[in-house]
């Protein structure tokens, strides 16, 4: 079934290239060059989606990933093995809604065989594929979106990949528990939309912020089950390949911090990077830059510390906070193996809303309790299960 979604990596010729040594990833993971390899010791799936007609005057984002995979092909293994696959393109549908519903059914192979997928290439609309994938299993998900904008506009006026959080936020049955919207720029993002995202509940962290440290959205990453990307969220210098790319944005370096921060996180379970345009990228520098961003999500990956969710108290110290006038004492959690922070909302809640209730914290926010006032996440949760 998986084989008939999905086509051969058509970049053979990378694998063999002069350049490629014995130590690059070329040689160390399997490649769907024809036949798909056994994925049973698989514990990371490499997909291309080769579609934009969802996107917003950037239609060669459907030909940036082979330009990923020869850069990502040429990079150096750390000290470890690579259980990864590059399993190939996803076959493109008729519509753009048969490649959301092709993509799904990937996903679900994948999810349902453990295994993380990493998408790369076409239009960010096509995280809708993305996300469906997570429908049949039964629990709410986090969604967390990296983009200089929150593409949140009525359907009505632009395509897809400036409106497909519509399609999330309204898609029924409902499995989405949290948005956070990261390193948004307030020039591009409508009050309405801010209201919007504040009246939902969810989060957003503009990229003024992120700038003052990079470590803010730690445990915004740390909370999320799936994490997209658009590429104009770095800027314009460190990443060109995009036909809207811009001067402001995170650095090469701050969107590899925060990919390494993600591939540790034990919750993380698919990752997307869209709108890619090779069209634009001079000297190839952003599908450069792509690779090394999948080179650190897979580096933190192999660096997780199994810190969640908690199996044993040993291994955390337990704080409780008095705060006055609140019904609710505030119950902290140190992992002792990282030094990571979490905070418990305390609710009696359904199954699927069960992995919500010890949310991501930082330190800061101990103190912050401390001191009498609670934190924002937590009443952002607590209203939700409330």
């Amino acid at each position: 079934m998986i084989e008939k979604l999905l086509t051969p990596v058509r970049t053979k010729e990378y694998l063999n290239d002069w350049k490629v040594q014995n130590y690059h990833w070329a040689h160390k993971i399997k490649v769907n060059t024809g036949e798909m390899p056994d994925t049973s010791e698989c514990l990371i799936a490499i997909i291309g989606v080769n579609e934009s007609r969802g996107s917003f005057q950037n239609s060669g984002a459907s030909s940036g990933s082979d330009v990923i995979r020869k850069h990502l092909y040429q990079l150096a293994i750390n000290d470890y093995n690579l259980h990864i696959i590059d399993a190939g393109d996803v076959l493109i549908g008729e519509t753009v809604e048969e490649t959301y519903q092709n993509l799904k059914m990937v996903m679900e192979w994948f999810l349902g065989q453990q295994i993380l997928p990493i998408i790369i290439g076409g239009s960010q609309d096509i995280t809708i594929g993305q996300y469906a994938g997570y429908e049949f299993l039964g629990q709410a998900v986090n969604l967390m979106v990296i983009d200089e904008r929150i593409d949140l506009d009525e359907p009505e006026f632009l395509p897809p990949s400036r409106t497909w959080l519509q399609n999330i936020f309204r898609h029924e049955p409902k499995y989405l528990f949290n948005y956070a919207g990261i390193a948004y720029q307030t020039h591009f993002t409508s009050p309405e939309i801010l209201k919007t995202i504040d009246a939902l509940f969810f989060d957003s962290i503009r990229l003024g912020r992120m700038k003052e440290n990079i470590q803010f959205a730690e445990p915004e990453v740390r909370d999320a089950d799936i994490l997209s990307i658009d590429i104009t969220a770095i800027r314009g210098s460190d990443a060109p390949g995009n036909a809207h790319a811009t001067p402001n944005g995170l650095s090469g370096e701050e969107i590899c911090q925060m990919m390494r921060y993600a591939g540790m996180s034990d919750k993380i379970t698919s990752l997307g990077i869209y709108e890619y345009n090779p069209m634009f990228d001079n000297q190839e520098l952003t599908a450069q830059l792509v690779a090394q961003m999948i080179w650190y999500f897979v580096d933190g990956y192999y660096n997780r510390k199994s810190d969640y969710p908690i199996v044993s108290e040993k291994d955390f110290t337990k704080y409780i906070v008095n705060i006055s006038d609140n019904e609710y004492d505030l119950t902290f959690w140190k992992s002792n193996k990282t030094g990571r922070w979490w905070v418990e909302v305390p609710f009696i809640v359904q199954q699927r809303f069960e992995r919500h209730q010890l949310v991501p914290c930082a330190y800061e926010d101990y103190e912050a309790a401390v001191k009498n006032e609670i934190p924002e996440k937590w009443l952002r949760i607590f209203h939700k299960l409330g």
